[in-house]
């Protein structure tokens, strides 16, 4: 059994099937009922064990409290579930329990009182609030504000998926710690017929996700919340250097040959097949990276975190994971707000996320659980120890931008580097898109 274990819960819901409901009639009947209503907006529907346990809870919260109707309005689809968020926002009417996704624009709902700041709640109930990871909190301190205003309810790391063959092979006995470390082993990887990592920079997403991690490495966490509130500029020398060793690694050869016109899919058969050593991603490709019907080399296939710089030992476990809430309405009192924390306690409690590790192989970010690791997948037991080092996160660096167009901005600028342009060329494009909304 691993005690102490952060979280680290891979994006569950993107991998259910999922379905809609219809609000209206069912809002009109609860009120009829002269019950309590507690409405809920989550991503949380399909038929996947997660959701069977999340499922599972609501059931067991209702038998505890036959006085409360519970609304689920919980959607798969992005664009339902943004319409109904939307309509919400515009009315001022929120569920009791919903998220936004980000950090950038939550201020502005914060002022008109939208969301609760639950540090009180999580200081006063020490049990549930003092269990969770201090990154995955810190997360939700929003810039300008006090307070924290998401429970953190999943999270997967970033981490760096390699063929140790490959590296015996290529004469390295040991994952590279260090940047310099890593650029050495993709010389001697290239030299023996390898592609380094496996990158596909034609989803945009994938080079996202390597700047994001440098950045953090070298700048820390904090760096994304400095950008979005223009601390820093993207011109700064610091923010160009990030750039600067995402085009190292391109001018090494550790990226396959026309990078730039390669998607994910291609990519990640060749790690697959033994054509590539690194694959960055996250907890949610181990079932594909395990199983040999898909995954030919998966007796081979170890975990580590992205190597540090030397430069910068304090931020060698600042680290790249995707993080999603539970934000609860601002707007309630009284017996309605305590039985709306009781039911995110519930969904949210050791016990519940050691169900999902345990049953599911997915985390939510708490550093008090048992988990069975003679149950769990070892690549998993492996990414949640990782996990538990992380001493900040953050998920992509344009979640912490107001601009809506940023993610597109950066993510195309950076592959521009791969087809000519400079680390500064790249920087002062992404720095004209902020100028130009200012």
């Amino acid at each position: 059994m691993k005690k102490g274990i952060a979280l680290l819960l891979a994006c569950a819901t993107a991998a259910t099937t999922f379905v809609g409901c219809s609000t209206s009639g069912t809002a009109q009947s609860a009120k009829d009922s002269g019950k309590i209503q507690i409405r809920l907006l989550t991503r949380m529907v399909g038929t996947s064990p997660q959701v069977a346990i999340y499922n599972e809870v609501i059931e067991e919260f209702k038998a505890k409290h036959p006085e409360v109707e519970i609304i689920d309005d919980s959607q798969g689809d992005d664009s339902s579930y943004n319409n109904i968020l939307k309509t919400d926002i515009s009315s001022g009417t929120m569920a009791n329990i919903f998220r936004i996704q980000g950090v950038a624009n939550l201020g502005k709902y914060i002022d008109e009182g939208y969301i609760l700041n639950v540090e009180p709640y999580l200081t006063e109930d020490s049990e549930w609030g003092g269990g969770f990871t201090e990154g995955a909190l810190d997360y939700y301190r929003v810039p300008g504000k006090e307070g924290i205003y998401g429970i953190p309810c999943e999270s997967g790391l970033i981490g760096v998926y390699y063929n140790e063959r490959i590296f015996k092979e290529a004469g390295i006995d040991e994952f590279p710690e260090t940047w310099n470390e890593l650029t050495d082993a993709v010389v001697k990887i290239k030299d023996k017929g390898y592609t380094p990592i496996a990158l596909g920079a034609k989803t945009s997403y994938m080079v996202g996700h390597l700047h994001n991690i440098i950045a953090y490495r070298w700048l820390g966490t904090d760096i994304a919340k400095k950008l979005g509130t223009r601390e820093v500029s993207w011109t700064d020398p610091e923010v160009v250097e990030t750039l600067g060793f995402v085009k190292e690694l391109y001018d090494l050869g550790a990226f396959p040959d026309g990078v730039a016109g390669i998607s994910d899919d291609i990519v990640k058969s060749d790690f697959q097949s033994g054509k590539a050593a690194m694959f960055i991603t996250g907890p949610w490709n181990i079932p594909g990276l395990t199983n040999p019907e898909e995954c030919p080399e998966a007796e081979n296939i170890k975990v580590a975190k992205f190597p540090y710089f030397e430069e910068k030992p304090e931020f060698k476990d600042e680290d790249m994971q995707v993080i999603s809430p539970y934000m609860i309405s601002g707007k309630l009192e009284g017996e309605e707000l305590k039985l709306t924390l009781e039911l995110v306690k519930m969904l949210t409690s050791k016990e519940t996320a050691e169900r999902f590790a345990n049953e599911t192989s997915q985390l939510l970010p708490r550093t008090d659980l048992d988990i069975d690791t003679s149950k769990v997948n070892p690549l998993f037991a492996d990414i949640v120890e990782l996990g538990s080092r992380s001493t900040g996160i953050a998920v992509d660096i344009f979640d912490f931008d107001p601009i809506a167009s940023m993610q597109d901005r950066t993510r195309n600028s950076l592959v521009s580097m791969f087809t000519g342009a400079t680390p500064e060329q790249a920087a002062q494009e992404i720095q004209a898109e902020v100028d130009k909304a200012q």
